[in-house]
């Protein structure tokens, strides 16, 4: 949100929201106009939280100076609050939540009812990761192969399922209940853990914190530091810099706090993200017919200097396969996997005395609509990116 404040004028606030699939996400203001301010009048955008989100979750609606293009002088100062936009070139694939599968699913399941009720887009995301792991016991043993229906089905007969059926499902169960997900995979130290414990997990992106945050769906729990959700990103390189300090572990919907030695140890601890990648194809589920096997991987000191070492059926360490197949897609820009589901990017043109053009470009998966509301005013929804 955002306060458009010129002296002597009254206050204009713009409100926006994006709509894909079934989720919604509330970010960045704009300015609409320049209501009639003589030279020299200072106007700025002040950050105003939604009033659905509370206002101690809002900590990526960061400040900063908005470039306006053709700017005269009665405008000295111009700034703009709301996630950073940012985007990627390295994943593949989006995923269809109106495809068959994802209808099926969504159905069959009867998935609305795990959220009837919620009103917080974050505790849905929670209530249905602990809905993923109520489906079986945990057996991680289990060597089956079968897509998401197979395995929710052969947990209904009492088979037990591991890390990879918990990311495929969750992966699945997230997709069709309208949220942007993608899959991971983690590992521990092997110096310290030589068992080298690796572990599949998800990342979901949270509009009520504005990031991708971490979701273990086989032991249902997520990472926080301050009360915030942490991604795979940060908690690797709080691992990695200070041995995970200030984190704590959360379980189930109520966000309990749960001991780092507790089932699973250590890969369900922050010793488990000494090193994390990221599955390059993002449409496994609507899309289960696939070879992409790459994995992008943050280019930074760690991977740099050290070298993932796993163990494959022999029981033998040896380096990641990744290496020799050369299926690691290194990044040093951070943001190539910080991308931002459904937060616009602004251009900003003043096209006379009185008025600003804004234009209004994102990558949207499954976009099915933007809108924007002045004031109190009711919601309009554009029918192209042009805001004039």
């Amino acid at each position: 949100m955002a306060l458009l404040q010129c002296d002597g004028t009254p206050p204009k606030v713009l409100r926006m929201q994006r709509t894909w699939n079934m989720a919604l996400g509330v970010f960045v203001a704009a300015i609409l106009a320049i209501a009639n301010s003589p030279p020299r009048r200072v106007c700025h955008v002040q950050n105003i939280p939604p009033a659905d989100l509370p206002r101690d979750r809002n900590a990526a609606q960061s400040s900063r100076p908005l470039p306006i293009d053709g700017a005269d002088d009665r405008i000295v100062r111009a700034t703009v609050s709301g996630p950073e936009f940012a985007t990627s070139s390295l994943f593949v694939g989006t995923e269809d939540p109106t495809h068959s599968r994802a209808k099926r699913l969504r159905e069959e399941y009867r998935l609305d009812d795990v959220v009837n009720g919620e009103t917080s887009e974050f505790r849905k995301m929670l209530k249905l990761r602990h809905w993923v792991h109520s489906r079986w016991h945990i057996d991680n043993d289990q060597n089956f192969n079968g897509d998401v229906f197979s395995i929710l089905e052969k947990a209904k007969a009492g088979a037990g399922f591991n890390c990879t059926h918990a990311m495929k499902v969750q992966h699945a169960v997230l997709t069709v209940t309208g949220f942007v997900v993608r899959d991971l995979g983690v590992q521990c130290n092997t110096e310290e853990f030589p068992d080298a414990f690796h572990h599949g997990v998800n990342e979901v992106w949270a509009n009520e914190y504005a990031k991708w945050v971490l979701m273990d769906g086989e032991y249902d729990f997520h990472f926080e530091r301050d009360g915030q959700p942490l991604s795979a990103l940060e908690v690797h390189e709080s691992v990695r810099e200070g041995g995970g300090r200030g984190i704590v572990k959360v379980q189930g919907p109520d966000r309990l706090i749960a001991s780092m030695k507790g089932p699973g140890f250590p890969f369900t601890s922050v010793n488990g993200y000494w090193w994390t990648s990221y599955h390059v194809r993002q449409n496994s589920f609507t899309q289960p017919i696939g070879n992409e096997s790459r994995l992008v991987i943050f280019d930074n000191q760690a991977f740099r200097q050290t070298t993932w070492l796993r163990k494959r059926g022999d029981n033998v360490l040896r380096k990641h396969w990744a290496y020799d197949a050369k299926a690691f897609l290194p990044t040093a820009d951070r943001r190539q996997i910080d991308w931002t589901p459904g937060v616009p990017q602004l251009q900003v043109r003043q096209t006379a005395a009185t008025e600003l053009e804004v234009r209004m470009t994102s990558v949207t998966p499954n976009l099915k609509s933007t809108s924007v509301r002045i004031n109190d005013g009711d919601w309009q929804t554009l029918i192209d990116s042009l805001l004039a």
